[in-house]
């Protein structure tokens, strides 16, 4: 065990990660990036900076296509950050 490292952080880093998610429909190509909204970790705005190409941020994944009303299929992009 390392001298004055806490093991147990590794589990406080996994919940700062963001959550990115790809929504695809396989009915009419419907596709959008969204990042679940992270309670623990709020990143402000810069108003210099083009934000056109975030995902947008919701509290849940919607289950119904916005277009088409079929069933969308998630997949979630891996974030690593390091510390």
């Amino acid at each position: 065990m390392l001298k004055g490292r806490n093991p147990l952080d590794w589990f406080r880093k996994q919940d700062l990660e963001p959550q990115i998610y790809r929504v695809t429909c396989t009915k009419c190509n419907y596709s959008e990036k969204l990042e679940l909204e992270n309670d623990l970790m709020r990143v402000l705005s810069n108003p210099d900076v083009d934000h056109s190409q975030d995902p947008r941020v919701v509290s849940e994944l919607p289950a119904l296509c916005p277009a088409c009303a079929a069933k969308l299929k998630r997949e979630r992009i891996p974030v690593k950050l390091r510390y």
